[in-house]
């Protein structure tokens, strides 16, 4: 099978002249476990055939409890391996082109593959194996690769920002990361990008796309486990698996513009936001061990102070632990209070109920949703209840396929609005269990990624009717859970954020980590990044005023600039500090974003039109320059800013790649030609960005910053 641009150019195929392959017995061989990887325990052998089935059974292991509800702790095959042969039969209806195909399966089974013109200028392709005796429960395709072939994309990955020749799981996942402290332990093993329990490619956002720079995007149309192998065991091809009989997936010709433009049409696209929501935001987060519904009031009311006296130009401010005020009476002040200040109050909502000793959800929630039927169920009928994520207790997923529920979900939500709230962060989803039913039948392995999309949709219904009613409100709601489809869940969503980043310099989760998941996702229409300053996993201690001040600096071109804070440390605001100069560095981040607050609410009206994100890898802008294209901790913001923060510890600079052109620091003035690459000094307090010479994207305040 072979696809050509419309120029007759073909730029995928899978069509090599290769000698009959045997049947491929296949083993127990996790694709994953505990994250590990082939260097530990091998990949099961695959066999490369434009389209090829196992006949046989599927094993799934995942965590019942912990933090790591839902993630995927082993997944295997077993059974034999067979491959679509001759064409039998050819018609054509419509736009389509049907295939009655023969399979290599001695027991006469068949496959059905459909062709044809879909939306946005791409093929859809379809591919079904007759269910005969035993169960079919992995289907895959295979596709020629060139030895230099990039694959860029896939949501929020953070190990790299082109997964050739790795090999990975599609599947939402839980907090996957590794603290900075345990790399020494685990380095010479799993490399420093390794995130547990997940492996380097975990992921809360995930994206079944990617962009090829051989002029085609591929997006698999299926939400089950995929498993994907990216030149990962073979230089000359990659494959992609999924749980099933069925195969759909959409090829999209193109450069990389016009695919990224194609394919996040087909997917969705981030809306276009408040603009209250593009200014500084502070989050009060709850210490989980140590705060009662008293003490975090009094912290709340504490920042609400400081923000005040020093005068910080604050538009948004999160207490998560909305429900502990409830408790002291102190919400409605609070309410009160911020809109005073004139800052928006946004508060908390998560895709489970739980009966847990945290301040995030009110109790009697919880036995309502299981006594009135909302959450999934095992096999026997049962509510599906698993040890919550959150300081122990138990939850059950609200089940979003159930109608009532949906009703039920959004009434709370526009509750929530009524009373106040402007926004919520949307957490959590990924518990998703392969053995729990949904009210619409579907099963756990099916509906773990699909999740995102209806978890969302359902709130962004909630959102527009809300707002039909309140024509003055602009709520906003942004998420840590994604998936791609037709629909995915960016075209339900505001914004999204990394999900639980580590308060630390590391490379697999902190700092290091967030360039890379921004620039990724944000090719797939999840262009609406929301940073998380300071981090979040914090057990291993709080961040220090460099690391605060550089991630503030980052963050200062970021689409949304956000403040959070751990459970174990609480929230590092600039004025928990005993420096005081921490608190004029900080303001002058918050000054740099405000700046271009602007620019960026225009390049998110435009990146809603078209695609093209509002943060871009340097490959999108310079598709033509190869060291432009390795660069995955530098970004664009537009065409005309090139940004480059610092990632590194007692770090007085860093190496910049300048592509070709003239370069203009707006500061200092300094102007540098590209292409080359260049040591820019750059105090703590300093951000390393320039201007495309002789444009003014934003404006830098007197004195600069």
């Amino acid at each position: 099978m072979s696809f050509y641009d419309e120029n007759g150019n073909k730029v995928l195929s899978s069509d090599r002249q290769q000698p009959p392959v045997p049947l491929l017995l296949r083993t127990p061989l996790p694709s994953r476990l505990l994250g590990g990887w082939t260097e530990i325990m091998p990949e099961a052998p695959a066999l490369y055939a434009p389209f090829s089935f196992v006949v046989g059974d599927q094993i799934n292991f995942q965590f019942p409890a912990t933090f790591w509800v839902g993630n995927m702790l082993a997944s295997a095959s077993t059974g034999i391996e067979f491959r679509l042969t001759n064409v039998k039969d050819v018609s054509v209806d419509g736009n389509q082109l049907l295939l009655r195909v023969d399979t290599s399966d001695p027991s006469g089974r068949e496959a059905r593959v459909t062709v044809k013109a879909d939306e946005n200028s791409s093929f859809h392709v379809s591919v079904k194996v007759n269910q005969l005796l035993r169960e079919v429960p992995l289907i895959s395709a295979s596709f020629d690769s060139t030895s230099s072939e990039a694959f860029r994309g896939f949501g929020g990955r953070r190990n790299k920002i082109d997964q050739r020749h790795e090999a990975f799981l599609n599947w939402a996942e839980e907090f996957s990361q590794t603290p900075e402290q345990l790399e020494p332990l685990i380095g010479d093993t799993f490399g420093e990008q390794y995130q547990f329990p997940t492996g380097p490619q975990g992921a809360y956002y995930i994206q079944s796309l990617f962009i090829s720079d051989q002029g085609y995007g591929f997006m698999l149309d299926r939400d089950e486990l995929s498993h994907w192998r990216m030149a990962s065991d073979r230089n000359d091809a990659w494959r992609v698996e999924v749980a099933g009989g069925e195969l759909d997936f959409l090829v999209v010709p193109g450069n990389q513009k016009q695919v990224v433009s194609r394919l996040s049409g087909i997917n969705g696209r981030h809306r276009v936001p408040p603009r209250w929501s593009l200014g500084p935001m502070l989050s009060e987060t709850i210490q989980e061990f140590t705060d009662s519904p008293e003490n975090y009031t009094e912290k709340v009311k504490e920042s609400l102070d400081q923000i005040e006296a020093l005068e910080l130009p604050v538009t948004a401010f999160a207490f998560e632990g909305w429900v502990g005020t409830k408790k002291t009476g102190a919400f409605d002040e609070i309410i009160q209070r911020l809109r005073a200040q004139n800052i928006k109050p946004v508060t908390y909502y998560r895709g489970f109920v739980g009966q847990t000793e945290d301040e995030l959800e009110e109790p009697e929630v919880y036995q309502e949703a299981l006594s009135r039927g909302y959450v999934t169920k095992r096999a026997s009928g049962v509510p599906y209840i698993f040890g919550s994520p959150l300081m122990g207790g138990i939850a059950a997923l609200i089940d979003f396929t159930n109608p009532q529920a949906v009703e039920w979900w959004k009434e709370r939500i526009k509750k929530g609005l009524e009373e106040g709230s402007e926004g919520f962060m949307q957490d959590f989803g990924e518990q998703v269990q392969v053995d729990m039913v949904f009210h619409d039948g579907s099963s756990g392995i099916a509906m773990h990624n699909r999740n995102a999309a209806l978890f969302h949709q359902a709130t962004r219904q909630a959102f527009d009717e809300f707002v039909a009613d309140n024509p003055d409100r602009e709520p906003w709601f942004f998420v840590r859970f994604g998936n791609s489809g037709r629909r995915g869940s960016a075209h339900y969503e505001s914004a999204s954020w990394p999900g639980d980043n580590t308060a630390d310099w590391s490379r697999a989760s902190g700092l290091g980590s967030v360039i890379p998941d921004m620039l990724n996702r944000s090719v797939g229409g999840a262009y609406g990044f929301v940073t998380e300053i300071g981090g979040y996993i914090d057990i291993f201690g709080s961040i220090d005023s460099e690391l605060l001040i550089r991630w503030a600096n980052h963050a200062s071109l970021m689409p949304v600039f956000r403040q959070h804070g751990g459970p174990v440390n609480g929230t590092p605001m600039p004025w928990r500090f005993d420096d005081p100069e921490v608190v004029e560095h900080y303001r002058a981040a918050m000054n740099r974003h405000i700046a271009a607050q602007p620019l960026i609410y225009r390049l998110w009206q435009e990146a809603l039109a078209t695609g093209i994100p509002i943060t871009r890898p340097l490959w999108l802008e310079y598709p033509n320059d190869p060291e432009a294209g390795r660069q995955d901790q530098q970004f664009m913001l537009g065409p005309n800013v090139l940004v480059a923060p610092v990632v590194s510890p007692n770090s007085d600079g860093r190496d910049v790649y300048f592509p070709r052109g003239c370069w203009q620091h707006p500061e200092t003035k300094e102007t540098i030609l590209g292409p080359q690459t260049q040591f820019i000094q750059a105090a703590v307090d300093e951000l390393p960005y320039f201007f495309s010479c002789g444009a003014q994207p934003f404006p830098v305040p007197e004195g600069g910053f």
